[in-house]
């Protein structure tokens, strides 16, 4: 585009070169000068027109350029017209606030990944220092292989949560159509049956009303759901759990604590801290196959405990 504009510049001002010479070469007829003068009065004005373009043109190339490499405080571009340039410079407007919406996410998730890591790995190496230094007796070295053990498979755990979390994310953005659907009634029988033995060790009661709908995706993921959702629900119930299953709608409830209005908008973001404790990566998986899946979920405080909510997003028209 650069190259036309300056050719376009170059005709223009040849053609204007060679009115001007012609109104000042030989006397021409009264309706010659006055075509002549409005072809030169043309010219100007597109030239003048060009000169703005190319320096809106350069404002939003710099504004790009900025942004390409993390300036991300960058004000937006005010254009003085209304035209396709206007409406572009909105676009990168946007543009620029969404990678800065995932920039900062992104630090977000890193700081937080950094944190939970940072603890075991402080166990580990506590653990193995006693061990090298020979603070620990060869009849009590068991305990701590044992600690070792089971604080590095927590870890490989949430690394390959994070993976897969990851993984959905890059799903998302691909935006790939998907055929496949999942028998929700026989999929959430089964997950209750597998968390019963932990339903009965709480000493909750389990109350489901399922009815045979298929959702959109794949059976492993909604399969996560409602691990997720279940285990989240167990965890803060009192003495019931509430699995509601219906055509294009899932709602899992619980009779436990309330949140504050502040924690339910943030509450499918990873490694949330609230007064309850810290979250995982559990909601946020949650939030993403759904997202994936073009279903959206939310969660709302009931008059006793909260319920989580997944239903489908109504298609555009």
């Amino acid at each position: 585009m650069r190259t036309s504009i300056r050719d376009f510049n170059i005709v223009l001002w040849i053609s204007l070169i060679l009115c001007v010479l012609l109104l000042l070469g030989n006397p021409l007829p009264p309706a010659a000068v006055v075509l002549v003068a409005l072809i030169i009065l043309l010219n100007l004005t597109i030239l003048c027109w060009l000169f703005f373009l190319r320096l809106d043109i350069r404002k939003m190339l710099n504004f790009c350029q900025a942004v390409r490499v993390g300036n991300y405080d960058q004000k937006p571009i005010a254009l003085s017209r209304n035209d396709e340039i206007t409406d572009l410079n909105k676009e990168i407007a946007a543009m620029k606030e969404y990678l800065q919406a995932m920039h900062d996410a992104k630090s977000q998730m890193i700081q937080n990944i950094s944190h939970n890591l940072k603890t075991p790995l402080s166990v580990i190496m506590l653990s193995c220092e006693m061990l090298l230094d020979g603070d620990v007796e060869a009849a009590q070295v068991q305990p701590y292989y044992r600690q070792i053990y089971q604080v590095s498979e927590k870890m490989l755990k949430e690394i390959e949560r994070l993976l897969e979390l990851n993984r959905i994310n890059h799903l998302i953005t691909l935006n790939e159509p998907c055929t496949q659907e999942t028998a929700m009634k026989e999929l959430i029988e089964n997950r209750i049956e597998v968390f019963a033995p932990l339903i009965e060790k709480h000493g909750l009661q389990i109350e489901p009303a399922l009815y045979p709908v298929k959702f959109k995706g794949k059976p492993e993921h909604w399969e996560t759901v409602v691990d997720n959702l279940l285990e989240n629900a167990i965890r803060y119930a009192e003495t019931t759990i509430k699995i509601r299953c219906y055509p294009q709608s899932l709602a899992i409830y619980n009779d436990g604590i309330r949140l504050p209005s502040a924690m339910l908008r943030k509450i499918f973001d990873p490694y949330v801290k609230g007064e309850q404790g810290k979250s995982g990566l559990g909601l946020a998986m949650v939030q993403s196959i759904a997202n994936l899946y073009d279903y959206q979920v939310f969660a709302e405080n009931k008059t006793q405990g909260m319920e989580f909510k997944i239903l489908a997003k109504e298609k555009e028209r």
